[in-house]
């Protein structure tokens, strides 16, 4: 396995340092896609070891996702780690997420969060587990965390997928193709960080909850 971490970033610089130090021990490389940040995100990057992709302007997490995976597969990375550059997911949980992944070699594997209704905001834990549950009926198997950006991917996998997610959508747009295509999946448990003040999501619940909804109804019926 040689594994790069893609790291989507928006106006992230009080938390990018922190996050890639903490990365950069786990993985092969650490790429940045810098997606049209005002505040210095990029150079904070570099300063803390990352490769960074600059995108001029905000074009949304999957489009810079997307940019990245075409640029570690162009590298001969077989594997990209996704994960927030706000602090929410913990490097720490890194090895988890490897040791599934070297153990089933899944093309997907998925850091599952445990949903506990005590530590978590209640919008949030009600968004999550339904979705969780709607999801798998329409990837037809078991998704435990539908929306967690915390994955591994295999990177052929996604070079013959196409995607054209922008936003948020990204995640379940990935569940639904690969699910179809009878690709494996796996979960591999992780933390969860929402009382630190560091993981402040910059999701809009209502707009984006009903951008995802509609999407998924198009990927999975409409082939979209």
């Amino acid at each position: 396995m040689k594994i790069c971490a893609l790291i989507p970033a928006f106006n992230e610089a009080s938390h990018i340092e922190q996050v890639v130090e903490g990365v950069r021990e786990h993985v092969d490389s650490v790429i940045v896609i810098d997606d049209g940040s005002s505040d210095g995100t990029a150079e904070l990057a570099r300063k803390a070891g990352a490769f960074c992709i600059e995108q001029p302007t905000n074009c949304g997490k999957a489009s810079a996702l997307r940019r990245g995976f075409t640029y570690a597969y162009t590298l001969n990375f077989t594997h990209a780690i996704t994960m927030d550059g706000d602090g929410q997911h913990l490097p720490h949980d890194i090895p988890v997420l490897l040791q599934v992944a070297q153990e089933t070699n899944a093309n997907l594997v998925i850091g599952a969060r445990p949903f506990e209704r005590a530590l978590m905001p209640r919008a949030r834990y009600y968004s999550n587990t339904i979705g969780s549950r709607w999801a798998s009926a329409l990837v037809g198997r078991e998704i435990r965390d539908s929306q967690s950006g915390f994955r591994i991917f295999r990177l052929e996998t996604l070079h013959r997928t196409k995607l054209r997610s922008q936003r948020y959508e990204f995640e379940m747009e990935v569940l639904i193709k690969l699910g179809r295509a009878g690709c494996t999946i796996a979960h591999a448990p992780i933390h969860m960080v929402y009382d630190s003040g560091q993981a402040q999501s910059k999701m809009r619940p209502v707009r984006d909850t009903v951008r995802i909804c509609l999407w998924s109804l198009a990927f999975r019926f409409l082939g979209a």
